[in-house]
């Protein structure tokens, strides 16, 4: 009698199964699908965290440079009231001259290339401050790496930050994670977030920004009230310019460590400043109008690089 119940009951299973009742394991079908499903939150979840990790990159590297720009500008707007030796009783001979004067103390305590760092200053010595005899030292203890002139002007930007005696706890405000010396010369520099140098610039000429625009009616050089760079022709005056610190940005692009025909940035550096004639920037950059974007790979590169001029509003 149980046996027959037994049999009938079990011959009822597949109908059950059939009906939707329980059954003992998925099919291969469903176990795909669910895989498929899996797969494709996984890589949103994935891409989600990309772009999260890039846009904390982004915000670090605006952290670095937004400490580094708040040494560097007002040490640059220092210069407006700096004491200079004029020696002439002759109003335009003075202002020529202090022009010149003041223009060389900015290449002396703010140099951008190795250059200006180790020019001598024995014929200018109101320009001999601490700065400047550090920088040298700096120099001479790295001159014989290899690659003492890429990234050049990142690791002066660290030296005038931490040498230069403008803001003597300034490096009080740097973690260990924004400093490096990626061509192991020596000569430190501060990094972005995704671990290459800071670049700098102190007369950035070729560069057009909102805080720099290229018109010197509009933005003077408030170092020449008289537009003494003009030469009579009031339109090739200086315009007032901003000390460029900027990082290439997510892309790294113009940013080749081991690019040494160059300055590491995919710039092309001119010569030093200290020496010659600066009435007017215009014949004594040391960098080319546009050699942020000299090349049209060049000038696809640069839109997502973060700069200080990103973050001054005029």
């Amino acid at each position: 009698m149980y046996i027959d119940r037994a049999i009938r009951d079990a011959g009822k299973a597949p109908a059950a199964v059939a009906a939707g009742g329980p059954r003992a394991a998925f099919t291969l079908v469903e176990l795909m699908v669910v895989l498929v499903i899996i797969g494709i939150l996984a890589s949103l979840t994935l891409a989600g965290l990309a772009g999260v990790r890039q846009r904390a990159k982004i915000e670090k590297t605006k952290s670095t440079i937004r400490k580094i720009d708040a040494v560097i500008q007002p040490m640059y707007e220092s210069y407006l009231t700096r004491r200079v030796p004029v020696n002439s009783a002759n109003p335009q001979v003075a202002a020529a001259t202090r022009l010149q004067n003041i223009r060389t103390l900015m290449a002396a305590e703010m140099p951008d290339n190795w250059a200006d760092a180790t020019v001598s200053l024995a014929s200018t010595p109101w320009a001999l401050t601490p700065g400047p005899n550090r920088y040298r030292r700096m120099a001479q203890a790295t001159s014989g790496h290899a690659n003492l002139t890429t990234y050049q002007g990142g690791e002066c930007l660290f030296m005038i930050v931490t040498l230069g005696g403008f803001d003597p706890w300034a490096i009080e405000n740097f973690r260990n994670d924004e400093i490096g010396d990626i061509d192991g010369d020596g000569a430190k520099e501060f990094q972005d977030g995704w671990g290459r140098p800071i670049g700098f610039i102190r007369w950035p000429v070729g560069f057009t920004s909102l805080a720099q625009p290229q018109d010197p009616v509009a933005n003077p050089d408030p170092f020449d009230p008289q537009k003494l760079s003009a030469q009579g022709n009031p339109a090739q005056a200086d315009f007032g310019l901003v000390p460029l610190i900027f990082s290439p940005g997510p892309d790294e692009a113009l940013n080749d460590p081991l690019n040494t025909q160059a300055s590491g940035y995919g710039l092309t550096p001119g010569q030093a400043v200290i020496g010659k004639s600066l009435l007017s920037l215009r014949t004594a950059m040391e960098f080319l109008p546009g050699s942020l974007s000299d090349s049209a790979e060049a000038a696809t590169a640069v839109r997502d690089n973060i700069t200080n001029h990103d973050l001054i509003k005029k």
